[in-house]
């Protein structure tokens, strides 16, 4: 796919005191994607338009359109992209594993809340969700955010999610052994030849293997983590150019090009968190 998105307005929010939580509205008139994961719960609200996706490493195609919820959970492979010759408008809220995990009462080692389909059709959550949105928008006291992430988690949960037994983590331990390998080198590439090596599997057999289970072949899948690490480093507010050589970049365009396919936002958009200082909200915005 080309670089940029180039009719795209997309907007960051994140405050301090809430960490591992992330606000973002977004609109896209054309293909704005290549297919990532995330290492958070995504909660995506379709405003306007609708959307083809894939999800998960078999490529099951969903569609969303204005009105719905989409809920993807972390490390799991997906591409979403506007209808053809359609636009796309959505809000999203992305959320650490163990804000989840807490609104489920469930531990960091038991499996995680589990929804048997990532479409959801329900305009209450919706409208709950949409609120808190508009809290990261307006501002609104750290305290009076975290509520509402907690009550809509809740909601969710209670509402839509299958018992947590039934859902079916990544085992395959070959590959479990090099995703270790690759976590444990924040912004260093681990070769190929190396990974197979770790994971006692010839380089064919290990490429068929971790597509199968991840959704991405081994490079795509580090990219992807490099890019994760990045962001991290952009949201403590680094330079550009800092956490672009932290991630293992040498050339920052290269870094900036492959930041735009793996986000939809340029390394700046995402760096122009928007201040929280505006609550209350007006009545009428």
């Amino acid at each position: 796919m080309s670089g940029a998105p180039l009719h795209a307005n997309v907007r960051f929010w994140r405050d301090p005191a809430l960490p591992g939580v992330e606000a973002r509205s977004a609109t896209y008139t054309q293909h704005a994607f290549r297919t990532h994961t995330h290492t958070a719960w995504t909660i995506a609200l379709v405003e306007a338009g609708r959307t083809h996706f894939s999800l998960g490493p078999q490529d099951a195609r969903h569609t969303a359109q204005t009105g719905q919820m989409v809920v993807i959970a972390p490390q799991t492979p997906h591409a979403c992209n506007p209808e053809p010759g359609s636009g796309f408008s959505y809000r999203l809220l992305a959320l650490a594993p163990g804000w989840l995990s807490g609104a489920a009462g469930t531990a960091g080692a038991e499996p995680a809340p589990h929804f048997s389909t990532p479409v959801l059709d329900d305009p209450a959550l919706f409208s709950a969700w949409r609120d808190l949105h508009e809290a990261f928008v307006w501002g609104a006291p750290a305290a009076h955010k975290q509520a509402l992430v907690m009550a809509c988690l809740r909601e969710l949960v209670t509402r839509h999610a299958a018992p947590a037994a039934t859902s079916t983590p990544l085992t395959n331990p070959a590959v479990e052994t090099a995703r270790r390998a690759i976590a444990a080198s924040p912004g260093a590439w681990v070769p190929l030849d190396r990974l197979a090596h770790l994971a006692g599997l010839s380089r064919h057999h290990f490429l068929r293997v971790f597509k199968a289970a991840t959704g991405l072949p081994p490079h795509a899948y580090q990219m992807q983590q490099a890019i994760e690490h990045a962001k991290a480093l952009l949201a403590e507010g680094l330079p550009i150019s800092r956490a672009a050589l932290d991630a293992g970049f040498a050339d920052q365009s290269h870094f900036s090009r492959c930041f735009r396919q793996f986000t939809g936002a340029t390394p700046r958009q995402y760096c122009e968190n928007i201040p929280c200082n505006a609550w209350p909200a007006p009545q009428n915005p």
